[in-house]
């Protein structure tokens, strides 16, 4: 996500990444997907980022950001309802 952001400030108009089929990164393609056809800024994904940081932090979650944000994406539109039942993991 940081490297996204990163990308986008710079003006790229694309990044390319690789997930070497990790588990952390099930969810990436999703969830990029869910936050283009969203229209969120660089700004917005920063908010949320930052935002996930200070729980972990204050140890209010131990989730990774991806099971951390999706079922706040979920609530707000299918697209990842399927996806998430059936990957989660705690590193992402």
């Amino acid at each position: 996500m940081l490297q996204w952001i990163a990308a986008s400030q710079a003006m790229r108009p694309f990044i390319l990444y690789y997930t070497f089929g990790l588990e952390a990164l099930q969810m990436l393609e999703q969830v990029t997907q869910w936050i283009v056809s969203h229209k969120w800024t660089a700004g917005e994904l920063w908010n949320v980022l930052v935002e996930y940081s200070s729980q972990r932090l204050r140890e209010e979650t131990r989730v990774g950001f991806f099971n951390w944000l999706i079922p706040s994406l979920s609530s707000h539109d299918d697209i990842l309802n399927d996806s998430y039942d059936d990957r989660t993991c705690s590193c992402c």
